[in-house]
């Protein structure tokens, strides 16, 4: 689907009083609409929930948070590792234009009379939970309860809320829309709504597989609770096939930085052959097992897909060679090729089967079918790919032979399942992060510059932008002093040893 490029801001319309009486008329433009309508606002904060710049999604996931999990090693970029540069761009990105914009569509909706402004605002709050699970699980305590209200209510220092209450609210929000959804009322979105086209089926089910998500990251610190949401979530119903993946699909727009073309293919095509490479650690994590993702993921810089020809670089290794492998450039883009409209992904049908599978091994959630969903998982992680294009197709033999020569183990259920989960989350660089804090699966081993940047460890969240500390010190101040610390070590309310 085609997305309607978005030139100009959101804006508000100011009416200018005359002090005359009777004259005021004259001052307003009546073709001039006060508000835009609630559709055009959730197509402008969908496209940004992905990234306004592909700069910014480059420093950020690309450089940082792919790095920091072994899914790339980024030659020249390696300088990055480990250190605090440029991590405030999502925080920045995200507050000055996704934050304020999710924030005054709720506003809008919640003084509406449409006949359809329930699922529509309920539509609206799910996202508004996506884009703020995302913030807070970089970061950890952020402004919440009073972001994105500088215009709405003059509140232009918002307090940093701590982030167990940001969870609680963010799942009480998820039960309380996924419940309005299911009462089937129609949404007036349509085709402008970029995830799942006003399907509100497909907004309940997402609803209730974010919940879930959100209750796995919680089993270290209220095991409880994490068993309690995890029950609400599956009972409530996640997604049951790839149809249901939460993903955006962007134009094939060669002059266009962002919003409108994906920031993760664009990132790959606007780098440099000998830029951006594989991982030794995940190219052989997938070899040593004949993973036929092999041949869909990378690619030599001349976009030869061979497995025999794929090498990973390994993550102490700077130098700017071109023999090891790239993100295939022929659906990521790179080294010439210009990949701008594949689809950019939030949850996926796999993730959910991952988690279904974990829930069972743990509380014996999901029928106690552990390896049942784990099966499902992989395979579902194998056929989204064609998701991509571009002839991209693994079979239904392939999988099975897969599946056989790499049978699941219930004494390592755990470690599989999140094994598994890494590989299928290969470039969202944040959901991998956070699920490899929260599992503690695969087992990294830091480069070797750890030693003397990190004290030997790799990082656990990003900090708090300079911008912040400068014009919002004392909420950023109480922050630090409530979460413990502001490095890349401190370690927020859920990430427990």
């Amino acid at each position: 689907m085609k997305i309607k490029k978005i030139l100009t801001v959101l804006a508000i319309v100011v009416l200018v009083g005359s002090c005359d009486k009777g004259y005021e008329e004259l001052n307003v433009n009546p073709t001039k609409p006060t508000q835009l309508d609630p559709s055009t606002k959730l197509t402008f904060v969908q496209l940004y929930t992905g990234g306004s710049s592909y700069v910014a999604y480059l420093f950020w996931n690309v450089i940082h948070l792919m790095q920091n999990i072994q899914h790339l090693n980024n030659t020249s970029y390696v300088s990055f590792l480990y250190k605090e540069g440029n991590t405030h761009q999502f925080f920045e990105e995200q507050f000055s234009n996704t934050v304020k914009n999710i924030v005054d569509l709720e506003a809008q909706l919640e003084a509406s009379e449409s006949p359809t402004v329930a699922t529509d605002l309920a539509i609206a709050r799910i996202q508004k939970v996506l884009i703020f699970s995302r913030l807070t699980d970089i970061y950890g305590d952020i402004p919440y309860s009073e972001a994105g209200k500088g215009f709405l209510e003059g509140i232009r220092f918002p307090k940093y809320d701590k982030q167990s209450d940001i969870y609680a609210d963010m799942l009480a929000t998820l039960e309380s829309s996924a419940a309005i959804l299911n009462a089937g009322g129609a949404s007036s979105y349509g085709s402008a709504d970029l995830l799942y086209g006003g399907d509100v089926l497909k907004w309940k089910k997402f609803a209730n597989s974010l919940m879930l998500r959100l209750a796995m990251r919680m089993v270290k610190v209220d095991n409880a609770a994490a068993q309690a949401w995890a029950t609400k979530a599956i009972s409530g119903g996640v997604m049951t096939s790839n149809d249901d993946i939460a993903y955006t699909k962007y134009e094939n727009s060669a002059n266009d930085g962002g919003p409108n073309v994906n920031p993760l293919t664009k990132c790959f095509t606007s780098r440099a052959p000998t830029q951006v490479k594989i991982s030794k650690t995940l190219m052989d994590f997938m070899k040593d097992r004949n993973d036929p993702r092999v041949s869909v993921l990378f690619s030599t810089v001349d976009g030869d897909t061979d497995p025999a020809l794929q090498f990973g670089q390994d993550i102490n290794n700077p130098e700017r060679g071109v023999a090891n492998s790239k993100p295939n450039i022929n659906i990521f883009g790179g080294s010439g090729v210009v990949i701008y409209d594949a689809p950019f992904f939030f949850q996926t049908y796999a993730e959910v089967e991952f988690m279904l599978a974990e829930a069972a091994e743990r509380w014996n959630l999901a029928d106690g079918d552990v390896e049942g969903h784990y099966n499902a998982g992989v395979t579902a992680a194998m056929e989204y790919l064609a998701l991509y294009g571009h002839g991209v197709n693994i079979t239904p033999t392939e999988i099975s032979d897969y599946l056989a020569a790499n049978p699941f183990d219930p004494t390592e259920a755990l470690k599989m399942i999140n094994e598994q989960y890494w590989v299928a989350t290969f470039g969202n660089g944040l959901e991998t992060f956070s699920n490899w804090k929260r599992s503690g699966y695969p087992e990294l081993v830091p480069a070797e510059v750890a030693t003397t940047l990190t004290g030997g460890k790799i990082p656990r969240r990003l900090p708090y932008p300079g911008s912040e500390k400068l014009n919002n010190p004392k909420n950023v101040e109480a922050a630090i002093s409530q979460q413990g610390g502001d490095g890349l070590l401190t370690r927020m309310w859920w990430d427990k040893e």
